[in-house]
């Protein structure tokens, strides 16, 4: 047989309460019925008594009838006694079982040796009691009649006990009695249960099953996206505490989706601000570059044909200005406009330790160490080469201008994998990005630098992103900056996709 599985809250609490006060109930009924059962027993037996000592009293008061041999009226006595309430028999016997006389008169002369008692020794017949004891549907008592010195006219002295009295009491009443109690009992009892269940059940409904409801049905709303709604409370401490939790995670929750459209509103803007420097782009592409390509080959050919110092000193220094210059835009088209990524499999591990030799003559006349930890076997990525090796020799760049000055400068490069991507961080050792420029720094334009154009950061995260990576600064407000971006490993899936 399948075990019965109950999910209801209201039948889990309400089901073992009612078999407990069951239980009590049923437990009460019959110690109840017993001590009845008792205490009729107890009230027949005494009746039983009485109604042996009543027969030996009237038999006494015949005595003077017996002498007068009139024996019919120690019979009608009996059988007055007979009539008496629940008096079942009454008799004397002889003392070898035959009945004398009876409230019965078919059982005169009948022998009945079951009813005659067990004698007491000779030394304790005098203070000898009746003997009762209880039988189907009765309860029987007997007792002897001893021989005393008034009955020597009609019997022998050397009998001791001269006859029995035999008195039955019907039980049948009482027993109609105890069934009728027992059925009252039981119906009092079903009645007195169900009013007991009813109001457990109305106090568990009212207390607990309603705030509970409640307050599932707010979470219900919850799920469907209103987190506007809120529990109140019930009054019950421990069902409070569950409305101040589910209050205080909704409250949360709010918060959340609050900063996560927060979040979405400035991506749009950054969305914007970059559609807005494509157009941008686009214009100075077309009306700045072509016309400074011209004026800076014209400075080199005059710079070229001049014969004194001076003059040639100053073209060539107009020259590296016009040049940086034309840096500065090609940094903005590329930013504003980058090509496409050609996703392909690449060594993480190898690009790393390009951008180091790339960058490593900058470094030492900086004064300033590069080192590159991990180990030497490929960390194989999906990812455009050429964009991830300008990627990382960007991050060196920034990493060297922001070590100037420092003594003992020390760039520390690692490539591994991550959470199930492939990552690579660029650390310094210099005095780090306070913790509340953690996301200006990579907006466009945005720099401390005299010379800088701020596009570096930006530039490198846009072409991150196109791979399906990621770009931030791991330690905001703490000493030497530490950039990571990650990228997706190469798998026999990512080739498939790509």
């Amino acid at each position: 047989m399948a075990p019965l599985h109950i999910r209801s809250l209201y039948l889990k609490v309400f089901l073992p309460i009612a078999a407990l006060v069951l239980a009590a109930m049923a437990a009460v009924s019959f110690f109840a019925m017993r001590a009845m059962g008792e205490g009729v027993r107890l009230v027949a037996e005494q009746r039983a008594l009485y109604g042996l000592a009543y027969t030996r009293s009237r038999v006494e008061d015949v005595e003077h009838v017996m002498m007068a041999v009139r024996a019919g009226s120690l019979q009608s006595v009996l059988e007055r006694l007979g009539r008496s309430p629940d008096m079942e028999a009454v008799r004397i016997l002889s003392t070898s079982g035959k009945v004398l006389y009876s409230s019965k008169t078919a059982e005169v002369g009948q022998m009945m040796p079951g009813h005659l008692p067990p004698l007491s020794p000779p030394a304790n017949r005098q203070s000898a009691s009746p003997t009762v004891e209880e039988r189907p549907g009765l309860l029987h008592a007997t007792g002897p009649v001893f021989n005393q010195s008034r009955c020597s006219p009609c019997h022998a002295q050397d009998r001791e006990v001269l006859a029995f009295i035999d008195v039955d009491i019907s039980l049948t009443r009482q027993s109609a009695g105890m069934r009728t109690w027992g059925e009252m009992a039981t119906a009092a009892s079903a009645l007195q249960f169900a009013f007991i269940a009813a109001g457990i059940a109305l106090i568990l409904g009212l207390i607990v099953v309603r705030p509970i409801r409640r307050l599932a049905e707010s979470m219900s709303q919850v799920q469907h996206g209103n987190l506007e709604v809120t529990a109140a409370p019930t009054g019950t401490s421990e069902i409070d505490g569950l409305v101040e939790g589910f209050n205080d995670m909704v409250a949360r929750l709010r918060r959340a989706r609050q900063v996560e459209e927060d979040a979405q509103r400035g991506q749009m803007a950054r969305v914007e601000q970059l559609a807005t420097l494509g157009e941008m782009a686009a214009s100075l592409a077309h009306e700045i570059r072509n016309p400074l390509s011209g004026t800076k080959a014209a400075i080199d050919v005059l710079a070229g044909q001049e014969q004194e110092e001076e003059p040639r000193r100053i073209l060539r220094h107009v020259s590296e200005e016009l040049a940086r210059v034309d840096g500065v835009v090609r940094q903005l088209l590329n930013f504003a406009r980058p090509k496409a990524p050609v996703l392909a499999k690449a060594d993480l591990r190898a690009l790393l330790d390009d951008a180091v030799m790339l960058s490593r003559p900058r470094a030492a006349g900086q004064g300033a160490s590069l080192e590159v930890l991990g180990g030497a076997g490929p960390v194989d990525v999906l990812a455009d080469a050429d964009m991830v090796r300008q990627v990382i020799v960007n991050l060196l760049i920034n990493a060297l201008q922001a070590s100037e000055g420092v003594r003992d400068a020390r760039i520390v490069l690692s490539a591994g994998t991550r959470d199930g991507q492939a990552a690579c961080s660029v650390r310094d050792n210099g005095p780090g990005v306070p913790a509340d420029r953690a996301d200006t720094i990579f907006r466009p334009f945005m720099t401390t630098k005299p010379r800088g154009t701020g596009l570096g950061l930006a530039t490198s995260r846009r072409l991150i992103e196109l791979q399906g990576g990621r770009l931030w600064l791991e330690n905001p407000g703490a000493p030497g900056a530490c950039f990571t971006f990650t990228l997706p490993e190469f798998t026999a899936d990512a080739k498939a996709g790509a």
